[in-house]
C-alpha cells in the first residue's frame, strides 16, 4: 500500500515537472526541433508591400463569408496566369502596427489555401482546400509554398531589447498557444528557432497597475517561453510555448 501511494506521488511530482518544463523537453530532444503543425496560418507583418496573383471577387453562391469546401470567384491581379490545380494562399491586410509612433508595418493574416479549379473565359474559379479563418471578398492570392512544420531549434540565441506589438487575433489577453509579434528581425540577428524566456512584473502610475512582458535569455526562473517560428526584416513571429498564466497585452510589453 505505501509503495503504492509513493508511485501516485512520484506521478503527480513527474507531471508538475513536464509542465513546469514544457518546451525544454523539446529543446533536449535528439533532432532538436519543435513540431507546429499551424505553421502555415502564421501571419506577418512586413512594411513593404506584399506582391499578390490575385484577390476572391465573390462565393460561387454569393456567401459573405465563405470556408472549407467553397467554390468561389477569384479576380486576376494584373492579369496573372492561374493554372488549374494550382494552389494559392489566401491572406488578408488586419492593420497597420504602431510603435513608438513609428510603422512597423501592416499586419497581415493567414486565411486559407485554395486550389484553382476551372479556368473561363468570364471568371477563374477555386475551392477552399484549408480553412484557418473565414474568407471574403477582397482577400488577396500569393502562390502556396509548402512550409516545413518542424522548427530546427537554434544553438546561438542573441540577446535582444525589443517589445511585443501585435498578437495574432488581436487579442487582450495572451497565453500558452498564442502566436504575438515582437518589433526586432532579421536584421537583428533574429532566426526561427530562437527560444526566449518570457518574464512578468508589475508597474504602478497613478494607483493604477498594468502587466508588462519581457524576454530575456540570460535571467532565471521564466513565467513562460516563446518560440521565434518565422522572421521578417524588421520584425518576428513567435510561439508562446508555456506559460503559467495570462498574461496582458498592453501596448508596451517588453522583450529584452
Amino acid at each position: 500500500m505505501i509503495r503504492y501511494y509513493y508511485l501516485i506521488i512520484q506521478s503527480i511530482l513527474i507531471v508538475g515537472l513536464i509542465n513546469a518544463i514544457g518546451f525544454q523537453a523539446w529543446c533536449e530532444s535528439k533532432n532538436k526541433s519543435y513540431y507546429y503543425p499551424g505553421i502555415e496560418n502564421v501571419g506577418f507583418i512586413r512594411k513593404d508591400n506584399v506582391p499578390f496573383s490575385g484577390s476572391v471577387y465573390s462565393g460561387a453562391e454569393n456567401q459573405v463569408m465563405m470556408t472549407w469546401n467553397n467554390l468561389l470567384y477569384i479576380k486576376p491581379h494584373r492579369n496573372y496566369a492561374f493554372q488549374e490545380d494550382d494552389l494559392f494562399f489566401v491572406f488578408r491586410k488586419i492593420e497597420e502596427i504602431f510603435h513608438k509612433e513609428r510603422s512597423m508595418g501592416i499586419h497581415y493574416q493567414m486565411m486559407g489555401v485554395i486550389k484553382i479549379t476551372a479556368l473561363k473565359s468570364r471568371f477563374i474559379q477555386g475551392q477552399i482546400v484549408k480553412s484557418f479563418h473565414p474568407i471574403r471578398k477582397g482577400d488577396l492570392l500569393k502562390p502556396y509554398q509548402k512550409i516545413n512544420p518542424y522548427i530546427s531549434m537554434t544553438d546561438e540565441v542573441p540577446y535582444i531589447r525589443a517589445q511585443i506589438v501585435a498578437s495574432e487575433d488581436t487579442k487582450r489577453m495572451i497565453g500558452q498557444g498564442d502566436i504575438v509579434y515582437i518589433d526586432q528581425g532579421q536584421i537583428h540577428g533574429i532566426q526561427p528557432g530562437n527560444v526566449f524566456g518570457i518574464y512578468e512584473h508589475q508597474e504602478k502610475d497613478f494607483e493604477m497597475s498594468s502587466r508588462t512582458v519581457f524576454l530575456d535569455p540570460t535571467l532565471s526562473y521564466p513565467t513562460g517561453q516563446l518560440l521565434i517560428l518565422s522572421t521578417e526584416r524588421e520584425t518576428s513571429a513567435a510561439l508562446i510555448t508555456w506559460s503559467k498564466n495570462e498574461m496582458l497585452m498592453v501596448h508596451e510589453l517588453d522583450v529584452h
